[in-house]
């Protein structure tokens, strides 16, 4: 991934949007509090509240896919994040992402992701994924600053 290009995509997305589970989604809180200290809007969609309600109503494969289909837009960007990279509701949002035209970039553990030249593949150890995605969210800080 060309982590330049990536700054210039978020600088020119209307909304960032980031999803992850377990540590990968206290990485998309992370990442979104340095966005919006940085002025982009930004969102992490795991909010417990929304989350088990989605889960709930409609499983928890759609946790992320519905709250994309609600709010992504063609200017958007998704940012998923997934230690495993096995993650049924990471590729359902981007899935749905991706109908929505929206870009979309991730950084995954060992699967193949259907994110193109967005993706980091991070290999097969968890925690060298969710290390990936912390490099990634502090290079944003910095280049975005």
């Amino acid at each position: 991934m060309n982590f330049s290009r990536l700054a210039k995509l978020i600088r020119q997305s209307k909304r960032v949007y980031v999803i992850g589970n377990g540590g990968s989604a206290a990485n998309a809180s992370h990442m979104v509090n340095d966005l919006i200290a940085r002025g982009v809007k930004a969102y992490a969609l795991t909010d417990p509240a929304i989350i088990s309600m989605l889960a709930n109503d409609y499983g928890y494969a759609e946790i992320f896919a519905r709250q994309i289909a609600v709010y992504g837009e063609e200017e958007d960007l998704l940012i998923a994040l997934s230690g495993s990279g096995k993650s049924r509701n990471i590729l359902e949002a981007i899935s749905t992402a991706q109908a929505l035209n929206m870009q979309v970039c991730g950084v995954f553990g060992d699967f193949g992701a259907p994110v193109d030249e967005w993706t980091i593949n991070a290999g097969k150890d968890m925690q060298k994924a969710e290390e990936e995605q912390l490099h990634l969210c502090h290079y944003l800080w910095r280049v975005l600053g």
